[in-house]
């Protein structure tokens, strides 16, 4: 890379952005996040998630926080069947969190932002290079010639003026329904999995004793007819740790292949707009949650219905995957990162922890302690192999036998192979 500060732009926040581990690089100038979202406040952002290996990796490296826990720990994942009874336990240390106690931790390591969630944001270094959150921008068009080098154009939210960046690297990640992915290979798709995810919370206080124990250092997952369910403890509101105060969530993975009809009708909200893959919170339309709960939550066991039973606004997300044949471009010079280039079912929660990876592997690559073809061999080659395990995670509940078999077959092959250094 060039010997100068680099000039850099990221295409939106996707939790990939936690650049402080960029700030802190001696190889790094001026960083740009051009955001889409109008605001830097965040709502009903209270979907659970799991900081995973590489994402706790990231924090312990570069997180300048002191003294604010962000996390609730689970030691066990526990299965239990429709009627409870427990099939499997297993000590799986989990780091769990929600979106937003993440995000705003995040965005105070970056540009210092002070919140409800981090009053008092750590301060600055020397060596911090200049940062820019800019929001309200979408990127429109990337392009590269041998002569100008990299060209980003961006739009403010009402589409009424359009601006360009000459920067010397362009990070793109911009998430799941990637422009800069779109722009780069407009011929690939991330299909529907045939599933869909309805997603709550709870305060731990709403609940009975029983529940609240049931529920206590643990990650459960509860099989029921046509999909099962997850459920644990994340932080509450503004981050709160605090027995009591923190919120139960719940995620259940529902089968939806058979009726076209029930997806397009679930994925309507009240205002008549059908969306393809996220009803956002408190958009969902009251008469299809509550005919969701008589088809299918009737026999619920007695802590899952009650969780359920208090939920006051839900959102549900259509499950789609999708992996680019390729994840950086013009010598180096744009990265397509996160789910912006790997996106997977959520079934083994890697989302976040594939983020990070990239955060660390670039911040390598830009120090120059690996190589640009070593940097692509490893995040596509953790890229294929998650994919294909989060795949076989939810055939085990969703599918037939044959298709559990055939997803675990494809899933067993490609680590093997992953450990012989190809890539299938």
């Amino acid at each position: 890379m060039a010997a100068r500060p680099l000039e850099i732009v990221i295409a939106n926040w996707r939790l990939i952005s936690g650049l402080d581990a960029w700030s802190h690089g001696e190889t790094t100038g001026p960083q740009c996040i051009l955001e889409q979202y109008p605001t830097s406040t965040r709502e009903g952002q209270a979907a659970g998630m799991s900081t995973g290996i590489h994402g706790q990796k990231f924090l312990q490296t570069h997180d300048r926080l002191v003294g604010r826990p962000h996390f609730v720990t689970a030691s066990y994942l526990r299965v239990f069947d429709l009627d409870l009874n427990q099939t499997e336990e297993r000590k799986v240390p989990f780091k769990l969190t929600n979106w937003k106690t993440f995000y705003y931790r995040l965005r105070a390591n970056f540009d210092g932002l002070r919140s409800e969630y981090v009053p008092e944001p750590p301060f600055k270094v020397p060596r911090d290079g200049q940062a820019i959150y800019d929001i309200g921008k979408k990127v429109i068009e990337v392009k590269h010639c041998d002569e100008s080098g990299l060209t980003i154009t961006f739009q403010d939210s009402g589409g009424h003026s359009s601006e360009t960046l000459h920067p010397d690297l362009i990070i793109a990640a911009d998430g799941a329904n990637s422009t800069i992915r779109k722009l780069i290979f407009p011929d690939l798709e991330a299909p529907y999995a045939g599933c869909l995810t309805w997603r709550g919370v709870v305060l731990e206080n709403h609940l009975s004793d029983e529940t609240r124990a049931f529920f206590h250092d643990h990650c459960i997952r509860y099989k029921v007819k046509k999909g099962y369910m997850v459920v644990y403890i994340i932080p509450g509101e503004n981050g709160s740790i605090v027995p009591g105060e923190r919120h139960i969530n719940l995620v259940w993975y529902h089968n939806c292949v058979e009726n076209p009809d029930e997806f397009v009708n679930i994925m309507t909200d009240i205002d008549g707009v059908q969306h393809q893959r996220t009803v956002p919170f408190g958009k969902v339309q009251p008469q299809v949650w509550q005919k969701q709960i008589q088809n299918h939550a009737i026999n619920f066991a007695s802590p899952i219905k009650e969780v359920w039973s208090k939920i006051q606004s839900q959102f549900v997300t259509a499950i789609a995957d999708c992996i680019s044949p390729q994840a950086s471009f013009y010598d180096g010079r744009l990265f397509l990162v996160g789910d912006a280039l790997a996106l997977f079912r959520p079934h083994v929660a890697q989302s976040t922890s594939q983020a990070a990876l990239h955060c660390l592997l670039l911040e390598r690559y830009l120090k120059g302690e690996i190589t640009l073809s070593a940097y692509e061999e490893e995040v596509l080659s953790f890229a294929h192999t998650t994919l294909l395990w989060s795949r076989e995670v939810g055939s085990e509940y969703l599918h037939s036998i044959a298709g559990l078999l055939y997803h675990k077959m494809r899933h067993r092959v490609a680590r093997r192979a992953q450990r012989w250094g190809v890539r299938l």
